[in-house]
């Protein structure tokens, strides 16, 4: 039922969304709860990871747009405010090749998963600005490898390394062109959709979602793939993206404890992982 209810919000908010104007809110929108978390003109809302000031020589506001500059060395953006069930709208535009993407649920206390503590002290200092959570994957697919073995995990609209998306709903406008990407986030359930189509949906805090991190580097990330409140993170990978229309609506879902009773999400990311399920090759005794 809350499946059911769910799409039929996401299919009105879609004609609510279709025809709004650049970096502002329509009276239904802000009827609806929306907000705006790019104006379009500054960087009010934005910051960078683990609370250091807004990277300029990373990020610039152009026409109208958030994008990346070509210094790395700033990081990745956040945003000022946490949210824990959500709908969020973006649109984005790459360059051919180009590679971004938009993170949700961020922990600040989420070292990522190339973190080295032998690493120079320049290095470990570089590598946390650069935010760790779910990932919404902003790719150009004419730059991937289709031959590597599970190529669609890391492609657009994946949610990056853990779910692909579905190809007979993708459908995206080429490089150069934007795109509009939406997030749904309520209680444990996500869902990613593309130009108007869901390309994916998964579960967070389940046994399926831990034996899929489990394959992949953020099995190193303590907590990683449950859900608790957290922040959003646009990501510098060192190609050019243009962000707009930044917009968000929380939006009433059940809190994490109603899904871990007696277990509170730790605000500081570091609840252990799950118990490692046995493995082939496992001491027996």
């Amino acid at each position: 039922m809350m499946l059911r209810t769910l799409t039929l919000f996401l299919s009105a908010a879609s004609l609510i969304l279709s025809g709004d104007t650049v970096n502002q809110l329509s009276d239904g929108e802000k009827l609806a709860g929306w907000q705006l978390l790019f104006d379009g003109e500054t960087t009010t809302g934005w910051e960078g990871f683990n609370d250091t000031p807004f990277p300029s020589q990373s990020w610039a506001i152009e026409n109208g747009t958030i994008r990346t500059l070509a210094d790395r060395r700033g990081g990745d953006l956040v945003s000022v405010s946490q949210f824990e069930n959500f709908e969020l709208v973006f649109d984005w535009r790459l360059v051919s090749g180009g590679n971004s993407g938009v993170k949700y649920l961020v922990q600040k206390a989420w070292a990522g998963p190339g973190y080295r503590p032998h690493n120079s002290a320049e290095a470990k200092r570089l590598s946390l600005l650069h935010a760790t959570g779910p990932e919404y994957q902003l790719l150009d697919d004419d730059s991937l490898n289709r031959k590597r073995e599970g190529w669609e995990y890391s492609s657009c609209g994946s949610l990056y390394l853990l779910h692909k998306p579905d190809p007979a709903a993708k459908q995206v406008h080429p490089a150069g062109e934007w795109n509009r990407s939406r997030i749904v986030v309520s209680g444990a359930h996500g869902e990613h959709w593309l130009n108007g189509k869901k390309l994916l949906e998964f579960e967070f805090n389940s046994p399926d979602m831990f034996a899929r991190i489990e394959k992949t580097k953020f099995r190193s990330v303590p907590g990683f793939g449950f859900k608790g409140p957290g922040y959003i993170a646009l990501t510098h990978h060192n190609h050019p993206v243009w962000y707009r229309n930044i917009k968000i609506r929380p939006i009433d879902g059940p809190r994490v404890r109603d899904f871990l009773p007696g277990r509170l999400f730790d605000p500081n990311g570091l609840i252990p992982p799950p118990p490692r399920p046995p493995q082939p090759g496992d001491p027996t005794h």
